[in-house]
């Protein structure tokens, strides 16, 4: 068969146009060849087609990732508009004030930051952790180590529901994030996680029934608990006696180092580190000379006293937990004497013994 003019279609340069001049083929018959080139193109397209998925993906990310860095921006915007995270009566009942170090602000948002983008404090905020939907019941929110015993809390507290989150088990169904910060931890977790579905009264305690912390024993304190002072006060410490904590008040972030020398040492390293804390927490450098309370950081509060400060709020101390450069004991002996500022009351909380038992448990019998 002889081939005969051989010649490129007007319009295609992909295909070419071959016809056949011979006697087998009448009338003309057409037959179009692919090129080489053909392959070559069609790879081509379809490497920019994967290479245009792959950026859509990675826009998709970093729009993710932007939206995060977004929401941390605001929650620090509101901050600076609330003047502060101070409620307004800690600073007038405080006059007498001194002044702590500015921390760098850049350094403030970039903890914020880091705790959002890296530390998924925020995630899942929108679905309580805890399962704990029934907004009219009353919630113990225990902290404890995966080797200690909390059976006590389902046995003797049938009429709690709980949230025992476990601080050095990230297998444990409710856990923080990393293990530091002793209760403290725990505890903001629990808020944040539930902040929209909390319970009508909540008590965060330790993990053991006895110990020399209670006045009594972990479960008899939550069975007398007087859920309506709870409710009026916005805050109950379950321990009434005021010593240690009260008598002598226990944090004087001020005192001269001679004083400080004849203290515990803890308290010590509590007091050194509380001024500047206190700027990093509140975003304000108005300190106050004395703070005290019954130890040790063992409470109840009502949802509406948790929800006076915004969500923000809990996630900025939460972050300030995790980042600060103080070791585990100090931060969270600094929280032990924040806890009664946060949920509303003055610096120096300190009520009578007799008053504390019958405002917080409703017996009357105690007149120490």
């Amino acid at each position: 068969m002889s081939f005969a003019n051989r010649r490129r279609v007007q319009g295609d340069t992909n295909k070419t146009k071959i016809v056949f001049n011979s006697s087998t083929f009448s009338p003309q018959q057409v037959v179009y060849a692919s090129h080489p080139l053909l392959d070559t193109f069609a790879m081509r397209a379809l490497s920019r087609i994967i290479i245009a998925g792959l950026i859509l993906a990675t826009l998709l990310w970093l729009r993710g990732q932007f939206f995060k860095l977004h929401q941390s921006i605001l929650a620090l915007d509101r901050l600076s508009q609330d003047g502060g995270l101070l409620s307004s009566h800690v600073h007038s009942n405080n006059t007498n004030a001194s002044s702590a170090a500015v921390e760098d602000p850049f350094r403030a948002v970039m903890h914020a930051i880091s705790n959002t983008l890296l530390n998924g404090t925020i995630e899942n905020l929108a679905t309580p952790k805890s399962g704990l939907r029934d907004t009219r019941t009353k919630v113990v929110v225990v902290a404890k180590t995966a080797k200690e015993h909390t059976q006590w809390v389902v046995r003797m507290l049938p009429n709690w529901k709980h949230a025992i989150y476990v601080t050095d088990d990230r297998k444990a169904p409710l856990h923080t994030a990393r293990n530091k910060g002793r209760e403290a931890n725990a505890y903001l977790t629990y808020i944040i996680e539930n902040y929209d579905n909390l319970p009508e009264t909540i008590a965060f305690i330790h993990s053991h029934l006895s110990s020399w912390h209670n006045d009594q024993n972990a479960a008899k304190a939550l069975q007398l608990l007087n859920i309506d002072f709870v409710q009026k006060n916005g805050y109950a410490n379950f321990r009434c006696h005021t010593t240690p904590g009260c008598d002598p008040v226990e944090i004087q972030p001020f005192r001269n180092k001679k004083e400080q020398a004849r203290i515990d040492k803890h308290e010590a390293a509590t007091e050194n580190a509380f001024a500047q804390a206190w700027n990093d927490l509140f975003n304000s450098t108005v300190v106050p000379e004395q703070i005290g309370v019954a130890c040790c950081a063992q409470f109840a509060v009502s949802r509406d006293q948790v929800l006076k400060r915004p969500l923000s709020h809990y996630i900025w101390f939460h972050s300030w937990l995790m980042d600060t450069s103080l070791s585990d004991a100090t931060a969270g002996r600094v929280m032990e004497y924040l806890w009664h500022i946060i949920f509303g009351q003055d610096p120096v909380y300190c009520p009578k013994v007799w008053q504390c038992f019958r405002n917080v448990y409703d017996q009357w019998d105690v007149f120490s």
